[in-house]
């Protein structure tokens, strides 16, 4: 049971176009503003927001009968 399984798919499906719009602004746009002797910066890094994005992407494929990881090879 992961940390997104309380959700219904579609809310799944709409945290994860949001998890990718945050990405795709954190790797697009600038990571600082300031004017009128005020600043702000973003404090999340990319990793925090693909690790979210990888957690949905498990709950989305377990749901779907798919596998959650990949195969595990023995040597």
């Amino acid at each position: 049971m992961g940390i997104y399984s309380h959700l219904t798919t579609e809310q799944l499906q709409a945290k994860r176009d949001t998890y990718l719009a945050a990405l795709e602004a954190r790797l697009t746009l600038p990571t600082t503003a300031s004017g009128e002797g005020r600043s702000v910066q973003f404090a999340q890094a990319p990793a925090d927001i693909e690790r979210q994005l990888r957690a949905v992407n498990e709950e989305l494929a377990r749901r779907s009968g798919g596998p959650t990881r990949g195969p595990i090879y023995l040597a």
